[in-house]
Protein backbone atom coordinates (compact mmCIF):
# COMPACT_ATOMS: atom_id res chain seq x y z
CA UNK A 1 0.00 0.00 0.00
CA UNK A 2 1.53 3.43 -0.68
CA UNK A 3 1.27 6.20 1.77
CA UNK A 4 -1.65 8.19 2.02
CA UNK A 5 -1.97 11.22 1.10
CA UNK A 6 -3.82 12.47 3.83
CA UNK A 7 -2.44 12.95 7.23
CA UNK A 8 -3.76 9.89 9.08
CA UNK A 9 -1.40 6.67 10.30
CA UNK A 10 -3.24 4.04 8.62
CA UNK A 11 -2.28 0.40 7.93
CA UNK A 12 0.76 -0.21 5.40
CA UNK A 13 1.67 3.30 6.26
CA UNK A 14 5.47 3.68 7.35
CA UNK A 15 5.57 5.66 10.87
CA UNK A 16 8.37 7.25 9.56
CA UNK A 17 6.58 8.66 6.80
CA UNK A 18 3.49 9.80 8.76
CA UNK A 19 5.43 11.62 11.67
CA UNK A 20 7.37 13.32 8.91
CA UNK A 21 4.26 14.37 7.16
CA UNK A 22 2.71 15.94 10.42
CA UNK A 23 6.32 16.92 11.89
CA UNK A 24 9.16 18.05 9.36
CA UNK A 25 11.65 17.91 12.64
CA UNK A 26 10.79 14.29 13.37
CA UNK A 27 12.58 11.20 11.82
CA UNK A 28 12.65 7.57 12.04
CA UNK A 29 14.43 7.13 15.74
CA UNK A 30 11.51 9.98 16.73
CA UNK A 31 8.41 7.48 15.42
CA UNK A 32 9.90 5.14 17.44
CA UNK A 33 10.69 7.00 20.21
CA UNK A 34 6.82 8.37 20.46
CA UNK A 35 5.29 4.55 19.87
CA UNK A 36 7.83 3.33 22.86
CA UNK A 37 6.39 6.16 25.19
CA UNK A 38 2.54 5.58 24.41
CA UNK A 39 2.69 1.95 24.80
CA UNK A 40 0.99 0.46 27.75
CA UNK A 41 -0.52 3.33 28.73
CA UNK A 42 -4.28 2.09 29.08
CA UNK A 43 -3.24 -1.50 31.00
CA UNK A 44 -6.49 -2.23 33.24
CA UNK A 45 -4.99 -4.06 36.38
CA UNK A 46 -7.03 -7.16 37.19
CA UNK A 47 -7.37 -9.82 40.09
CA UNK A 48 -9.75 -11.99 40.32
CA UNK A 49 -11.20 -16.08 41.67
CA UNK A 50 -12.96 -17.90 39.10
CA UNK A 51 -14.41 -20.78 40.56
CA UNK A 52 -17.02 -23.71 38.97
CA UNK A 53 -19.13 -24.65 41.96
CA UNK A 54 -22.21 -27.22 41.57
CA UNK A 55 -22.27 -26.18 37.41
CA UNK A 56 -22.19 -21.93 38.13
CA UNK A 57 -18.99 -20.50 37.39
CA UNK A 58 -18.89 -17.38 39.48
CA UNK A 59 -15.88 -14.58 39.30
CA UNK A 60 -15.19 -12.38 41.90
CA UNK A 61 -12.93 -9.79 41.77
CA UNK A 62 -10.35 -8.88 44.31
CA UNK A 63 -7.86 -5.99 45.27
CA UNK A 64 -6.99 -4.03 44.09
CA UNK A 65 -9.54 -3.66 41.59
CA UNK A 66 -11.87 -2.34 44.21
CA UNK A 67 -12.11 1.31 42.90
CA UNK A 68 -12.88 0.11 39.27
CA UNK A 69 -16.53 0.89 38.17
CA UNK A 70 -17.00 -1.02 35.51
CA UNK A 71 -19.25 0.34 32.38
CA UNK A 72 -19.34 -3.30 30.94
CA UNK A 73 -17.66 -6.53 32.54
CA UNK A 74 -18.37 -10.11 30.82
CA UNK A 75 -17.13 -13.41 31.25
CA UNK A 76 -17.74 -15.78 28.69
CA UNK A 77 -16.70 -19.61 28.61
CA UNK A 78 -15.98 -21.88 26.01
CA UNK A 79 -15.52 -25.76 25.86
CA UNK A 80 -14.14 -25.61 22.38
CA UNK A 81 -16.55 -27.97 21.17
CA UNK A 82 -18.67 -25.01 19.91
CA UNK A 83 -20.93 -24.78 23.16
CA UNK A 84 -20.16 -21.61 25.32
CA UNK A 85 -22.13 -19.38 27.85
CA UNK A 86 -21.52 -15.56 29.19
CA UNK A 87 -22.35 -13.12 31.71
CA UNK A 88 -22.58 -9.04 31.70
CA UNK A 89 -22.23 -7.09 34.37
CA UNK A 90 -21.26 -3.53 35.67
CA UNK A 91 -20.79 -1.57 38.29
CA UNK A 92 -18.33 -1.25 41.07
CA UNK A 93 -16.22 -4.80 40.96
CA UNK A 94 -19.80 -7.04 40.11
CA UNK A 95 -19.74 -10.59 40.73
CA UNK A 96 -20.56 -12.40 37.72
CA UNK A 97 -22.12 -15.72 37.90
CA UNK A 98 -22.72 -17.85 34.73
CA UNK A 99 -24.68 -21.59 34.37
CA UNK A 100 -21.97 -23.87 32.50
CA UNK A 101 -23.65 -27.10 32.73
CA UNK A 102 -24.21 -26.99 29.05
CA UNK A 103 -20.32 -26.95 28.73
CA UNK A 104 -19.05 -30.19 27.75
CA UNK A 105 -15.57 -31.64 28.94
CA UNK A 106 -13.61 -29.10 31.34
CA UNK A 107 -11.14 -27.99 29.26
CA UNK A 108 -12.42 -24.87 28.96
CA UNK A 109 -11.10 -21.29 27.71
CA UNK A 110 -12.90 -18.45 30.05
CA UNK A 111 -12.83 -15.10 28.66
CA UNK A 112 -12.88 -11.81 30.36
CA UNK A 113 -13.80 -8.40 28.38
CA UNK A 114 -13.64 -5.36 30.68
CA UNK A 115 -14.23 -1.21 30.23
CA UNK A 116 -14.33 1.15 32.60
CA UNK A 117 -15.86 4.17 33.69
CA UNK A 118 -14.24 7.56 33.80
CA UNK A 119 -13.31 9.01 37.36
CA UNK A 120 -11.48 5.48 38.08
CA UNK A 121 -8.04 4.29 39.19
CA UNK A 122 -7.36 5.33 35.15
CA UNK A 123 -7.04 7.95 33.58
CA UNK A 124 -8.76 7.36 30.52
CA UNK A 125 -11.24 4.96 29.14
CA UNK A 126 -9.80 1.98 28.14
CA UNK A 127 -11.31 -1.69 27.38
CA UNK A 128 -9.21 -4.45 27.67
CA UNK A 129 -9.96 -8.64 27.13
CA UNK A 130 -8.21 -11.35 29.05
CA UNK A 131 -8.36 -15.12 28.06
CA UNK A 132 -7.33 -18.08 30.28
CA UNK A 133 -7.05 -21.59 29.86
CA UNK A 134 -9.81 -23.16 32.62
CA UNK A 135 -10.14 -26.91 33.94
CA UNK A 136 -13.64 -26.09 35.31
CA UNK A 137 -11.92 -25.95 38.98
CA UNK A 138 -10.70 -22.76 40.86
CA UNK A 139 -8.75 -20.48 38.37
CA UNK A 140 -6.84 -17.44 40.72
CA UNK A 141 -6.42 -14.80 37.86
CA UNK A 142 -4.02 -12.01 38.21
CA UNK A 143 -3.51 -9.97 34.95
CA UNK A 144 -1.48 -7.70 36.66
CA UNK A 145 1.53 -10.57 36.57
CA UNK A 146 0.00 -11.96 33.17
CA UNK A 147 0.24 -8.60 31.38
CA UNK A 148 3.69 -7.25 32.93
CA UNK A 149 6.95 -7.07 31.25
CA UNK A 150 9.21 -10.15 31.67
CA UNK A 151 13.53 -10.10 31.60
CA UNK A 152 14.73 -13.10 30.39
CA UNK A 153 18.52 -13.69 29.87
CA UNK A 154 19.79 -16.01 26.72
CA UNK A 155 23.13 -17.18 25.15
CA UNK A 156 23.11 -15.35 21.96
CA UNK A 157 22.07 -17.84 19.71
CA UNK A 158 18.80 -16.87 21.70
CA UNK A 159 17.69 -21.07 22.33
CA UNK A 160 18.74 -20.93 26.15
CA UNK A 161 17.70 -19.63 28.85
CA UNK A 162 20.10 -18.63 31.63
CA UNK A 163 20.99 -16.91 34.87
CA UNK A 164 24.96 -18.09 34.17
CA UNK A 165 27.20 -18.15 31.42
CA UNK A 166 30.90 -19.85 30.70
CA UNK A 167 32.89 -17.66 28.60
CA UNK A 168 35.88 -20.50 28.45
CA UNK A 169 39.46 -20.13 28.89
CA UNK A 170 41.54 -18.06 27.48
CA UNK A 171 44.94 -16.57 27.42
CA UNK A 172 45.83 -14.67 30.43
CA UNK A 173 47.01 -10.88 29.56
CA UNK A 174 44.03 -9.69 26.86
CA UNK A 175 40.44 -8.55 28.16
CA UNK A 176 37.67 -10.90 26.70
CA UNK A 177 34.13 -9.28 25.10
CA UNK A 178 31.33 -10.94 25.59
CA UNK A 179 27.22 -10.66 24.94
CA UNK A 180 24.16 -11.97 26.24
CA UNK A 181 20.69 -11.65 25.21
CA UNK A 182 17.92 -9.55 27.04
CA UNK A 183 14.29 -11.09 25.82
CA UNK A 184 11.31 -9.28 27.21
CA UNK A 185 8.63 -12.91 27.43
CA UNK A 186 6.18 -11.01 28.51
CA UNK A 187 2.85 -8.84 27.24
CA UNK A 188 4.06 -5.13 28.00
CA UNK A 189 7.02 -2.87 27.18
CA UNK A 190 10.23 -3.77 29.05
CA UNK A 191 12.07 -1.27 30.32
CA UNK A 192 15.58 -2.43 31.91
CA UNK A 193 16.74 0.16 34.01
CA UNK A 194 20.62 -0.61 34.59
CA UNK A 195 23.06 -3.08 33.90
CA UNK A 196 25.47 -3.24 36.57
CA UNK A 197 28.74 -4.99 36.12
CA UNK A 198 30.17 -6.12 39.53
CA UNK A 199 33.42 -8.08 40.27
CA UNK A 200 35.84 -8.99 37.32
CA UNK A 201 33.21 -8.13 34.79
CA UNK A 202 34.23 -4.51 33.78
CA UNK A 203 31.51 -2.88 31.76
CA UNK A 204 28.13 -3.52 30.54
CA UNK A 205 26.39 -1.44 27.27
CA UNK A 206 22.79 -1.41 27.47
CA UNK A 207 20.98 -1.14 23.72
CA UNK A 208 19.54 1.85 22.37
CA UNK A 209 16.42 3.55 23.96
CA UNK A 210 17.68 2.84 27.24
CA UNK A 211 17.12 -0.68 27.25
CA UNK A 212 13.38 -0.61 26.33
CA UNK A 213 12.54 -3.73 24.65
CA UNK A 214 8.63 -4.53 23.24
CA UNK A 215 6.78 -7.83 23.94
CA UNK A 216 8.50 -10.84 22.27
CA UNK A 217 11.30 -8.69 21.00
CA UNK A 218 14.96 -9.32 22.48
CA UNK A 219 18.07 -6.76 22.09
CA UNK A 220 22.08 -8.15 22.53
CA UNK A 221 24.07 -6.49 25.76
CA UNK A 222 27.49 -6.19 25.09
CA UNK A 223 29.79 -6.58 28.25
CA UNK A 224 34.01 -7.06 29.10
CA UNK A 225 35.41 -9.54 31.19
CA UNK A 226 38.68 -8.78 32.61
CA UNK A 227 41.27 -10.94 31.29
CA UNK A 228 44.44 -9.69 32.88
CA UNK A 229 43.85 -11.46 36.46
CA UNK A 230 46.39 -14.31 36.36
CA UNK A 231 45.67 -17.96 35.43
CA UNK A 232 42.80 -19.61 37.07
CA UNK A 233 39.01 -19.38 37.60
CA UNK A 234 37.72 -15.91 37.52
CA UNK A 235 33.98 -15.28 38.29
CA UNK A 236 31.98 -11.92 38.16
CA UNK A 237 28.64 -11.02 37.62
CA UNK A 238 25.87 -8.55 35.70
CA UNK A 239 22.99 -7.09 37.78
CA UNK A 240 20.04 -6.26 35.73
CA UNK A 241 17.16 -3.91 37.19
CA UNK A 242 13.72 -3.61 34.87
CA UNK A 243 10.22 -3.36 35.27
CA UNK A 244 10.03 -7.42 33.94
CA UNK A 245 12.34 -8.34 37.36
CA UNK A 246 15.54 -7.93 38.82
CA UNK A 247 17.94 -10.76 37.72
CA UNK A 248 21.77 -11.20 38.54
CA UNK A 249 24.09 -13.26 35.27
CA UNK A 250 26.50 -14.92 36.84
CA UNK A 251 30.15 -14.76 34.12
CA UNK A 252 32.66 -17.58 34.78
CA UNK A 253 35.67 -17.80 32.29
CA UNK A 254 39.57 -19.61 32.89
CA UNK A 255 42.78 -17.58 32.28
CA UNK A 256 45.50 -19.88 31.41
Amino acid sequence: MSFNKENFYQEGNSEEFFFSRTNPLANAANAEILKIEDCGACTLELVAQLENVEGVATLTLEDPTDAYDFKYIKLQITDGKGNFVTVVGTGINPALDVDVTSLLGSDWTAIIVMETGEGDLLSCNCKVTYSFSYDGGTLKLNTIEANAPVLALYEVDGTVAITTLALGSFPDGTNIPFQVELHNTGFTVLTVASSTPVADVLSSTLPQFAGVIYPGQKYTLSAVADGTLGAGAQTGDIDFISDGGNITLTVTWTLV
